[in-house]
């Protein structure tokens, strides 16, 4: 293999090295979006967990307050 063909192979696996660098690149921007999105739903998720455990909570006290009147 002659100098010119051996640059011209380091250059074209250069070429293949980047582009894939640049999708992996594109990946991570896409998954950290989608942990920021996940992130933000599981805040909705605890706040709705907490109110149905006050709901809950205040169901169990009534059903105390109810046993003891009998």
């Amino acid at each position: 293999m002659d100098d010119i063909k051996f640059k011209e192979l380091v250059l074209q696996q250069l070429r293949i090295l980047t582009e894939g660098q640049a999708k992996l690149e594109a990946g991570q921007a896409k998954l950290e979006a989608g942990q920021k999105a996940i992130r933000n739903e599981l805040k909705y998720v605890w706040e709705d967990i907490k109110k149905i455990d006050n709901r809950l909570s205040a169901q169990e006290e009534e059903t105390y307050m109810l046993k003891q009147m009998k």
